[in-house]
């Protein structure tokens, strides 16, 4: 598999992530911007290159991003963004790659994996004051990422997450920056759900990774 247009932005656009630095494309860079970003990074890191074996070939890390989109689409159930041919243009993604893949469901995976346990334990909320304060400092993270739902989830994983917007809705449990709250992109959790949620559920749920892929000021580090 590969992309059928690298032109062609997927929903959220282009994404890489690499845990080992903990660096990612900037958000709805084109296709080639973010070859040269990944080129870029990996140069100023020769050491970790060295270590996971990371190309500086603009071709070999162009056809790594192809492929680290087009297994982030399959996850997700785009498969329009799919072309399902022959890859005998394509190599093989290397281990270091197909870990960063892994890492991208895991994202998904965990994001969703959150509101189930905070369903399952009765769904507590923190103080209102609490959750103003966590939902302004989301507001200016960088890794607040805005888009429907389906930008950045399956369809039954956006569905569960929708109803329990709806469910908070019907509470009146808002805080006042909702309209600036999107999808945290380091946990791939839902901000208007999780300013409210109890930093405990977050913690059990979070794995070393996605720890250390949070913002710096983030309320999660502050909290634990």
């Amino acid at each position: 598999m590969r992309l059928k247009d690298r032109n062609r932005f997927p929903p959220g656009g282009f994404r890489y992530y690499a845990p080992q630095t903990n660096f990612s494309i900037s958000p709805w860079v084109s296709f080639d911007t973010a070859v040269a970003q990944i080129v870029a990074h990996r140069q100023a890191n020769p050491h970790q290159s060295a270590v996971n074996g990371w190309s500086t070939d603009p071709d070999t890390v162009a056809n790594e991003l192809d492929q680290f989109n087009t297994q982030v689409c399959a996850q997700m159930g785009w498969k329009d963004f799919i072309w399902e041919g022959g890859v005998g243009d394509l190599p093989a993604p290397n281990a270091s790659l197909l870990s960063q893949l892994r890492q991208s469901a895991r994202h998904v995976a965990a994001g969703v994996s959150v509101i189930k346990e905070w369903e399952v334990t009765g769904g507590n909320l923190v103080s209102q004051e609490q959750a103003e304060k966590r939902a302004l400092i989301c507001t200016t993270c960088p890794k607040n990422g805005l888009g429907d739902l389906t930008t950045w989830f399956t369809e039954p994983a956006a569905e569960l997450i929708k109803k329990q917007l709806e469910a908070r809705n019907d509470q009146k449990i808002f805080t006042t920056q909702d309209p600036l709250l999107g999808v945290c992109q380091a946990c791939m959790c839902p901000l208007k759900l999780k300013v409210h949620c109890p930093v405990d559920i977050i913690n059990k749920k979070m794995n070393p990774e996605d720890r250390k892929a949070l913002w710096e000021p983030c309320w999660i580090l502050a909290e634990s």
